[in-house]
């Protein structure tokens, strides 16, 4: 499909607020209403852009019963002349245009065996939360035919550290030579001050999650989330709502720093519901907070859109939310689109 084709079909799809066609724009737009119109466009092709990408989730960190820590790792000439130097930051990876260099620890260090070498790039630690980007090569540098994800443990100070991640993966070159990895951990509940340097281990075990390429890569390295921390805006909240199933949601906090934007809440028990809370700014910004980790007690969301840059100006004034809800599937696994909204629409300020 061309540009031109592609504009006129998102065109066709913009209405104004009153719900007036596209028409009542091209007659006398005003400024607020040609920025709506601008929003409406780059979040169609944000979420365009996101469907190419191959994502992935796993429920939780793999186990392992011990790790040898490592100083480094040496190369004879053959192996370093396959790895390909490339400026591919955490930011890039992400999509935002933060590119965290104040927050980010620089690691680029190089493990090789099974004939792969992974290099991990950097790391970013936030509140209970780890962010890597990492690439993926062949030893002989030829292409790589299909996603040979790594899969492995996180260690942190030493305690194997089981939790919800995920992320995404993509070749970074049109030869598919190099695949490049933005995988995030969610570490709440670990007792962990994220605040203070920590030790963190990651030992890939495996490429590809079936059948994949076994062998062993092992990384080390020290960072903290201080500085991210110390920087991360806070707006207080006490919405309070009942799901279909008689569960107590609870939104209590919206923070948003460089490097995401998230609502945690409390919930009275285990729930049938999955949630997600619709956002809107006054300069027009309309993203979604999707769940990214929960229990039977808390939880938080996390605004999708801030991969691939779109965020919520906090600063423009009051936020208004409203949250929805849709009923986990019982039997074939895939999730529903018709999500409900429960309760009213409330505001947040900073």
């Amino acid at each position: 499909m061309s540009m031109n084709r592609e504009a006129y079909k998102l065109a066709n799809e913009i209405k104004t607020e009153i719900g007036a066609p596209l028409d009542y724009l091209m007659e006398c737009p005003s400024d607020v209403e040609m920025k709506r119109y601008e929003n409406h466009i780059l979040n169609k092709i944000r979420k365009e852009k996101r469907t190419k990408r191959n994502t992935f989730r796993r429920a939780s960190v793999a186990a392992c019963a011990a790790l040898i820590l490592i100083a480094g790792t040496a190369f004879g000439d053959e192996v370093h002349a396959a790895i390909k130097q490339i400026g591919w930051s955490i930011g890039s990876a992400l999509g935002i245009s933060e590119d965290l260099a104040d927050y980010k620890e620089v690691i680029h260090t190089s493990t090789a065996d099974e004939g792969y070498v992974i290099t991990l790039q950097e790391a970013v630690v936030s509140e209970e939360k780890l962010v890597i980007n990492y690439t993926l090569q062949r030893e002989d540098g030829q292409p790589m035919e299909t996603y040979l994800t790594p899969d492995g443990a996180l260690y942190i100070n030493g305690k194997n550290c089981t939790g919800g991640g995920g992320g995404s993966a993509e070749f970074l070159d049109g030869e598919q030579k190099i695949l490049g990895v933005v995988a995030d951990y969610h570490l709440s509940d670990m007792g962990i001050d994220f605040s203070q340097e920590n030790e963190y281990q990651i030992v890939f075990y495996q490429l590809g999650f079936q059948d994949g390429v076994k062998g062993k890569w092992e990384f080390a390295f020290r960072a903290d989330g201080a500085d991210l921390i110390a920087d991360t805006e806070r707006a207080a909240m006490d919405n309070e709502f009942v799901l279909p199933d008689g569960v107590k949601v609870t939104l209590k906090e919206l923070t948003s720093n460089d490097l995401e934007q998230r609502i945690s809440y409390d919930i009275s028990g285990a729930t049938s519901y999955l949630l997600m809370v619709k956002a809107v700014d006054k300069a027009g910004n309309q993203v979604e907070f999707g769940v990214r980790s929960q229990d039977s007690k808390s939880g938080y969301m996390q605004n999708e859109e801030v991969i691939d840059d779109g965020r919520l100006n906090i600063h423009a004034g009051a936020v208004t939310m409203t949250l929805y809800a849709v009923k986990l599937p019982e039997e074939d696994g895939r999730i529903s689109d018709d999500y409900v909204q429960v309760g009213e629409a409330f505001e947040v300020r900073f």
